[in-house]
């Protein structure tokens, strides 16, 4: 392992959906206290916007089907900004280690002696049902809950889930899978799942651009179609929960029925 005589810090600082008001105080602190930022292509205007003026801002996105950073030369940035003696801060959307790749960057800093910490965020894979007006484990709806990813390396597709929708008190939360809902569904359906299985997809989680569309499996290819990105889908029973409990499209209907 290669050590250096001065080194900086790495925090890894996980964002959340985007709503700045969802950041922790550690995370706020962070990012007020950083020498140069860097920012992932999810990572809302909001957030951006608390960055203070004089920090170097380096944006490391990577957009599916556009140009983009690669992880490896990210890892490299980071590596080469911290051997400087400076503070850097990782923004990643959602939770650094819930299929952000954060503990790969991580585990590239340590192994060139950088000290690094992480801190956590809340995932869409969580914030996105609750401010849809879905509970994942609610008594008497769900027990079980798992969370995945229709995305692996090279553009294929996971399908290795699948069976999980089959399972009673069970609810399934999917990310990255809106481009791939026709083969979800023809996966499903020939696995034997219930073809009217409520479905939602929650896109924006937190956001003022949050949108919710409640519908069934054997419908999802078509609801996917319009559904903005980035988004997630939620299977199971729980779905029907979002005509009772209280969403952010329910705070919003009623914040602009105060202001009519």
């Amino acid at each position: 392992m290669q050590t250096y005589t001065t080194l900086g810090h790495v925090t890894l600082v996980g964002c959340g959906t985007g709503d700045v008001e969802l950041l922790t105080l550690k995370a706020y602190k962070t990012i007020q206290n950083a020498d140069v930022v860097f920012i992932d292509h999810l990572i809302s205007d909001a957030i951006i916007d608390i960055i203070p003026k004089d920090t170097m801002k380096i944006s490391v996105g990577k957009q599916k089907g556009a140009h983009s950073v690669k992880q490896e030369r990210i890892n490299e940035m980071l590596i080469e900004y911290a051997v400087k003696g400076l503070e850097v801060a990782r923004l990643k959307a959602g939770d650094p280690y819930i299929f952000g790749r954060g503990a790969e960057e991580a585990q590239a800093l340590i192994e060139k002696g950088i000290c690094v910490d992480v801190i956590p965020g809340i995932s869409s894979a969580i914030a996105g049902p609750l401010s849809a007006g879905i509970a994942p484990t609610a008594r008497g709806y769900a027990t079980n809950l798992s969370i995945v990813s229709a995305h692996l390396a090279g553009n294929s597709i996971n399908l290795q889930w699948i069976d999980l929708l089959k399972m009673k008190n069970h609810t399934t939360i999917v990310l990255m899978g809106l481009s791939r809902a026709e083969e979800i569904v023809a996966a499903a359906l020939e696995a034997g799942v219930n073809a009217d299985m409520p479905t939602a997809i929650i896109s924006n989680a937190s956001r003022a651009n949050q949108t919710r569309i409640i519908t069934t499996l054997k419908d999802l290819p078509n609801a996917a179609k319009d559904a903005p990105r980035p988004g997630i889908i939620v299977f199971g029973e729980v779905v029907n929960l979002a005509k009772i409990l209280p969403s952010y499209e329910m705070k919003e209907e009623i914040a602009d029925a105060k202001i009519a």
